[in-house]
């Protein structure tokens, strides 16, 4: 898929499900600002400075990033979908918007002091996943983190998602997906603590808890201090 086909799909997912105005859409609003953006504040202030540049790389409504304090801090929300951009207005935890792809960040070498996402990586294969943790390390200063919430094949997202998407295709007559494809689920702890070193990345923590209801696999890594 072409990067221009790529931001029509997110855009298109965004204007369909991002906003409350569908049942999908505030059922996912409720998860983002009721459960994961207190998993999001937790997870940060274990792993992230009080002052710097933080990204959200691919933010989406940016609605589970709202109770992250910005203080001293620089928080960007990044995504390719302008549409995305547009829904974080609300969210006053981010002190700057910028379109971009995730695996070009237009940010110098080590210059970020956090990154995080939620439910990204998933959507890009192994290699494409390679290469965005690559230029995660890349931008990251030495011993900085990157929180990376990312679905597991058995998170419960699945077991909620997995037999509405089968009513709904069979309804339609044709395959029926919530979100884009879902191509790089993670298998266990160990798969994802072998993905984080290919990369050059230190694994720091690897957690699945009712922390944000079993939903993703928690993933921290750190760039190498030297």
């Amino acid at each position: 898929m072409s990067l221009e086909d790529e931001q029509a799909a997110w855009e298109h997912h965004w204007q369909s499900t991002g906003k409350a105005n569908s049942l999908v859409g505030r059922i996912a609003s409720v998860v983002r600002s009721q459960i994961l953006s207190r998993a999001v504040r937790h997870y940060a202030d274990l792993y992230f400075g009080d002052e710097g540049v933080f990204i959200e790389c691919g933010c989406g409504t940016g609605q589970s990033s709202a109770r992250i304090p910005a203080g001293r801090r620089r928080v960007v929300a990044l995504d390719l979908s302008l549409e995305a951009l547009r829904q974080t207005g609300h969210v006053t935890s981010f002190t700057d918007r910028v379109q971009a792809d995730i695996r070009r960040l237009p940010f110098p070498d080590g210059s970020v002091a956090g990154i995080w996402n939620l439910g990204v990586m998933e959507h890009f294969d192994a290699a494409a996943a390679a290469e965005i943790l690559s230029e995660f390390r890349r931008v990251l200063r030495p011993g900085a983190a990157a929180i990376l919430f990312w679905p597991p094949e058995f998170g419960s997202s699945r077991w909620v998602l997995a037999p509405v998407e089968r009513l709904i295709g069979w309804r339609r007559g044709r395959p029926f997906h919530v979100f884009p494809d879902e191509v790089n689920r993670l298998r266990s702890k160990r798969h994802a603590a072998e993905i984080l070193r290919a990369a050059g990345l230190l694994p720091s923590a690897i957690d699945f808890s009712a922390r944000d209801a079993f939903i993703h696999m928690v993933v921290v890594a750190r760039r190498p201090a030297a």
